[in-house]
């Protein structure tokens, strides 16, 4: 695309680019996983507020509803960015490999997760039973094979054949590949530790609203939130940019987004790690 086009030409190549694979030329397994797990999550709200039980100070169906909306929208996002992949991966038999594991190991880390919230137990960092020893390590495992995946996913936008919008696909190709690996590094940060704490709270109950996270020490679970959804921000200051801007000064704003997003991610991590809250 000529740097000189005009912003109306982009918006309308962007638009294009961007709305088709929203259509149902979007992955259907993986859209139709994301759209049940969006949707587990109605029921799991109404247990919230009926079943009064408490896990560290909150509703024990409180992770559960979590992890199925975000899990939704990590299938959801990678369906909607499928066809951006190149055919080689996408078509051939590692194509099948690669949503058949994003899907499995989705609702493997939600079934468990809500199964111990089901017996008022908690799921990540539960090891008093050789049972919940080897699940824990489990989900660890499901936990890399995702990231692994995402980024493997964004590898392959990144070498596909360069047609569409190179704004979008260098958007999508980021978002995935930092996605998967700033979490990577912020889950073995989690993974390595005894909790997602660092340090010990006076108050346990001074958190974030809906995200829970402390107020008074480090808590490894913001890096992992900000590098797991650079799935969706880098992709999305894309769409922005590629509909208002030249080529080059869009792909300066996506690789400054995804630089932010690193940096934000690594840099929350590093003052969680050092026993310091960040709000």
């Amino acid at each position: 695309m000529d740097d000189k086009m005009t912003p109306s030409k982009l918006r309308s190549s962007g638009d294009r680019a961007v709305f088709q694979p929203l259509s149902w030329t979007a992955e259907r397994n993986l859209m139709n996983g994301a759209i049940f797990l969006c949707l587990l999550s109605l029921p799991l709200a109404l247990l919230i507020q009926s079943d009064m039980r408490l896990v560290y100070g909150v509703s024990t169906w409180m992770k559960p509803w979590k992890f199925s909306l975000s899990l939704g929208l990590h299938l959801a996002s990678i369906a909607i960015f499928w066809p951006w992949l190149s055919p080689a991966p996408r078509d051939r038999w590692t194509g099948g490999l690669m949503i058949r594991l994003l899907l499995a190991m989705s609702f493997f880390e939600l079934f468990y997760i809500a199964s111990q919230a089901a017996i008022g137990q908690d799921s990540h960092y539960n090891v008093s039973t050789p049972f919940t020893q080897i699940m824990f390590q489990l989900m660890g495992l499901g936990a890399v094979i995702l990231v692994a995946t995402t980024f493997i996913a964004g590898i392959a936008v990144l070498r596909a054949p360069a047609d569409g919008n190179p704004v979008l696909r260098r958007a999508i190709g980021l978002g995935l590949v930092l996605s998967g690996a700033l979490g990577m590094i912020t889950g073995a940060a989690l993974g390595s530790n005894d909790g997602h704490l660092v340090g010990v709270p006076g108050n346990p109950a001074d958190v974030v609203p809906l995200f829970n996270w402390s107020r008074e020490v480090g808590d490894l679970r913001i890096g992992h939130f900000f590098g797991l959804h650079a799935l969706q921000i880098v992709p999305l200051v894309g769409w922005i940019v590629a509909r208002h801007a030249n080529t080059k000064m869009a792909l300066h704003t996506v690789h400054a987004a995804a630089a932010l997003t690193t940096l934000v991610s690594l840099a929350t991590l590093g003052l969680a790690l050092s026993g310091r809250p960040i709000f």
